[in-house]
């Protein structure tokens, strides 16, 4: 489990009971404060999850290449939001490949 993983965990928690407690006292702030860090944890935890992805993609690496390969994991850590939209992209391009595939 990556750090992302915990920190967006720990932030999905805090949003949620925030957005209770705002239900509860009927504070809207607090409700959109809550929805806000509820969504954070989530989008951290997604990020998470993607980075142990590569991270274990570049421990299949050919050992030639494994260095090269860490250090662009490494970057990709740097920038979660263009990671994640790059990851997203590439997953919409091939869910695009294979539907038109199928339709031929």
């Amino acid at each position: 489990m990556t750090d992302e993983q915990i920190n967006g965990a720990a932030s999905q928690a805090q949003g949620k009971a925030q957005k209770a407690f705002g239900n509860l006292v009927g504070d809207q702030k607090m409700q959109v404060e809550g929805a806000y860090n509820d969504a954070k944890g989530r989008s951290l935890e997604t990020f998470g999850k993607a980075m142990d992805s590569v991270d274990r993609l570049v421990d299949k690496v050919p050992a030639d290449y494994r260095d090269k390969a860490r250090t662009v994991a490494a970057e990709a850590r740097k920038r979660p939001l263009v990671t994640t939209l790059s990851v997203a992209g590439v997953g919409l391009m091939l869910l695009g490949m294979l539907t038109r595939g199928g339709r031929r």
